[in-house]
């Protein structure tokens, strides 16, 4: 049950009081047991703290990829070379008959 602040109309004491929602009941002063009491409007007691309790929060957010490290080139060791590739014979054309 929710608490609601009253005060009494003839001490102006300031008193809490228990009761259901929808209920319509007006209790007492506690102090001078005068019936004429009004309830205050107050701020609820209600405390956000965290994420998701704003518009931008429940949206999805953007997948980002991470960047690939950049691969660094080694300079200590000279690349292979390569072998040199055989020429093929050339015929000659200009050869003497036998």
């Amino acid at each position: 049950m929710p608490t609601f602040d009253f005060q009494c109309s003839t001490c102006d004491h300031v008193f809490e009081f228990n009761r259901p929602f929808g209920s319509i009941e007006i209790p007492p002063c506690p102090v001078c047991d005068s019936a004429k009491t009004k309830k205050l409007i107050a701020a609820p007691t209600i405390a956000f703290k965290g994420e998701g309790f704003y518009k931008t929060d429940s949206q999805k957010k953007p997948e980002i990829k991470p960047a690939a490290p950049k691969e660094e080139k080694k300079q200590d060791t000279p690349p292979p070379e390569k072998a040199p590739e055989p020429k093929p014979e050339q015929k000659d054309s200009k050869k003497e008959p036998k």
